[in-house]
């Protein structure tokens, strides 16, 4: 057999049971899109816009989207256009997801910190990997993932399908719970005035979304649905389905770019991040006294610093829109994302400057967070030059490597076991500056912290820099008599309490009574009655 014979043999094997069976591959695309068929090794459908209307489209190369996606990827209808979604791209050599529990275990245990660090890192450059356009506009990975309405349309379908449109991640923004969860959290707003924006922006949106295998596992189970949660608990169980080992969730933050925040020069400013503050405070944005200054119009390399007390705009502090991870909002998008108290128009820029990162590839997950960083090759605590260093820059594109990165794959350190273990050794801090530092030590917020006992004695952490992201989700759990909903049936923030960083058994007995959900915080934010 010739070598091209054995790979048409070879397409034609993987597109055998789609082929001679129904003709079509199984994938979320089918529930939105009509007139599906398979000829030689391309997809074509009429898949529905998320204005309703439909517009024909193609995935070409099936055979190796298939192959791609046989570890619970998806196809997917991303607006009208078909995308091959696998659970991550692995462009870095060498690395691997997901990778075995017991391998990170003895990352964990051994306090191999490099090994770590190239994982987070592997996770990153998969994440960011350009994988499809939409209507012509490049696509990473991340922006493909099934959003908290696009898993309910699908897990509700025939129920609700009339409520829960079809949308993706860019379409989910809103303001943070966290926000929500304290009172003495606020987010200031500037006020901008005819053309010009008097301060840096404060303003923050986030979105939660996950890959193909954690998704399927939501809809399967109808982890969003709370009479299926109640059914779990009415059968014993006090932990909801644990995800699969691949699956990964993500909550990106944005800053959302309109011209009322533009001034005359075309610059648009942010606060920009000067590193956690000692002694440890609450510390929002409005704290920062920083900024970095965005110029719209051109592009470049940008400088490499923030701009310490606001003091004005030059080459060492402007950055590009190139500079960011972003995505220009359509026309569509924003009808979908504006509010009675939130214009967004099309034009306006989403960018990145955050995003917390989970993966289930060990029981209390992995746990790592970016956000941008003005100088990403020594960025400020909670990270490091020398976490920088071990970015693989050859497979991050100029506007991914801006970002700097913690971790969190333990509470303290050394490392304790998963249950009988003890409130000892020296804190792991990882948070993200633009969602966990405003938080300040008020109860409504945090549940009482746990001294750790030290080297040098207790410490007592307080504050929202204090935090660490596998203590704080290690206390999501549903409490059957909450009130999650109001008397018209609205939500009622649900994402609390949470938890500084301190060492916590998975059978503490604060989870009596409740039903642990597998770290995941976002089945509570999403929760709906059907």
């Amino acid at each position: 057999m010739t070598l091209h014979a054995h790979a048409h043999w070879l397409a034609l094997a993987l597109l055998a049971p789609y082929c001679l069976a129904d003709a079509r591959p199984t994938g979320s695309y089918a529930q939105s899109c009509r007139a599906i068929a398979v000829k030689d090794d391309t997809l074509s459908a009429s898949c529905q816009k998320l204005n309703g209307s439909y517009q024909n489209t193609r995935l070409n190369q099936l055979s190796a989207c298939l192959n791609a996606i046989s570890r619970e990827g998806d196809i997917g209808n991303i607006d009208g256009n078909l995308l091959c979604l696998p659970d991550l791209p692995k462009p870095v050599p060498g690395f691997r997801f997901p990778e075995a529990e017991r391998t990170i275990n003895q990352w964990v245990y051994g306090g191999q910190r490099d090994a770590m660090l190239a994982h987070s890192w592997g996770l990153w450059a998969g994440l960011n990997q350009w994988v499809g356009e939409v209507d012509g506009s490049p696509v990473r990975a991340f922006q493909t993932w099934a959003s908290p309405s696009n898993m309910l349309y699908r897990m509700s379908r025939g129920l609700q399908a009339s409520a829960m449109p079809l949308k993706w991640p860019m379409l989910e923004l809103i303001s943070p719970n966290q926000f929500r969860a304290s009172p003495h959290l606020t987010v200031l707003k500037a006020d901008p005035a005819a053309g010009t924006a008097p301060g840096p922006d404060t303003r923050i949106f986030v979105s939660t979304a996950y890959n193909p295998p954690a998704a399927n596992h939501a809809i399967a189970n109808k982890l969003f649905l709370q009479s299926a949660l109640d059914t779990l608990l009415a059968q014993g169980y006090t932990e909801v389905p644990n995800f699969p080992v691949n699956a990964i969730t993500i909550k990106p933050v944005y800053k959302v770019i309109s011209a009322a925040y533009i001034n005359a020069q075309g610059l648009y400013t942010f606060p920009g991040w000067p590193g956690t503050p000692e002694p440890a405070k609450p510390f929002d944005e409005s704290s920062w006294n920083a900024c970095v200054y965005v110029d719209v119009r051109g592009r470049g390399t940008g400088g490499n610093r923030i701009d310490p007390g606001c003091q004005g705009p030059n080459a060492s502090n402007t950055f590009y829109l190139n500079n960011f991870i972003h995505h220009r909002i359509g026309a569509e998008e924003a009808a979908s994302l504006s509010r009675p108290n939130r214009k967004i128009s099309a034009g306006d820029y989403a960018i990145l400057v955050g995003m917390h990162v989970t993966t289930r590839e060990a029981k209390r997950w992995t746990w790592q967070t970016f956000w941008w960083s003005a100088n990403a090759d020594a960025p400020y605590a909670p990270s490091s030059a020398a976490t920088a260093s071990a970015r693989p820059l050859a497979y991050l594109d100029p506007a991914a490597r801006h970002y700097a990165m913690a971790l969190a794959y333990q509470m303290v350190a050394p490392a304790q076991p998963i249950v009988g273990g003890q409130n000892v050794g020296t804190s792991v801090i990882a948070y993200n500056p633009h969602l966990e530092a405003g938080f300040d030590g008020d109860p409504s917020s945090f549940i009482p912290p746990r001294p750790i006992k030290g080297p040098q004695g207790e410490v007592v952490n307080r504050y929202g820099v204090q935090t660490n992201c596998m203590t704080c989700h290690g206390l999501a759990a549903y409490q059957p008599k909450a009130q999650y909903f109001d008397q018209d049936g609205k939500k009622i923030n649900r994402e609390k309490p949470y938890g500084t960083d301190f060492y916590m058994s998975l059978n503490d007995p604060i989870f009596d009574g409740k039903l642990k959900l597998d770290f995941a915080w976002s089945i509570l934010g999403n929760m709906v009655k059907e």
